[in-house]
């Protein structure tokens, strides 16, 4: 049992390492603030450190982990919707962008506030959380072909309000 228990935190730990920026992408997208975001990613690994085996996918486990305490999170504190979704493009700003580029930004994030919740936590987890349709499915506990469903309607929402810029 020692054995396995280490082994088990061993690959959180790795997953963790692998994948916060995601997880914390994610859990963003669930619940539209930074700051229950990163409670969120702390509330699923508290757990996670509990558990007693280790899942058969434990990457696609962890996401849904995380999801799971993203949306106590949303529910908890009562969110209204995306307060921020900007978040997808902070790590690209600097002073050298232009403005015409910071201008798309913020109106990619306006347009992001637009898709339903789950065309805008499809596309999220797609682009900036590098998750397959096939692991959304598991973390979403939904079909593939209702994945992948929500993301074409997102991105086809996305490109129709952003025109060629998209």
């Amino acid at each position: 049992m020692a054995h396995t228990r280490e082994t088990l935190d061993s690959a959180l730990e790795r997953v963790f390492r692998d994948h916060s920026q995601q997880l914390f992408i994610s859990a963003l997208a669930v619940t539209g603030c930074p700051e229950r975001a990163e409670d969120a990613v702390q509330e699923a690994f508290y757990r996670l450190f509990r558990m007693k085996q280790k899942p058969r996918h434990l990457k696609a486990y962890v996401f849904r982990t995380v999801r799971n305490a993203a949306l106590n999170q949303r529910k908890e504190k009562s969110a209204e919707g995306m307060e921020d979704v900007e978040f997808i493009f902070a790590a690209e700003e600097g002073p050298g962008d232009s403005a015409e580029r910071n201008e798309f930004r913020q109106r990619a994030a306006q347009a992001m506030k637009n898709l339903s919740d789950d065309e805008r936590e499809t596309v999220i987890s797609r682009l900036y959380a590098d998750l397959t349709f096939r692991q959304i499915g598991r973390v979403r506990d939904t079909s593939v072909n209702t994945v992948c469903s929500w993301y074409r309607r997102g991105m086809q929402k996305l490109r129709k309000e952003l025109g060629d810029e998209s």
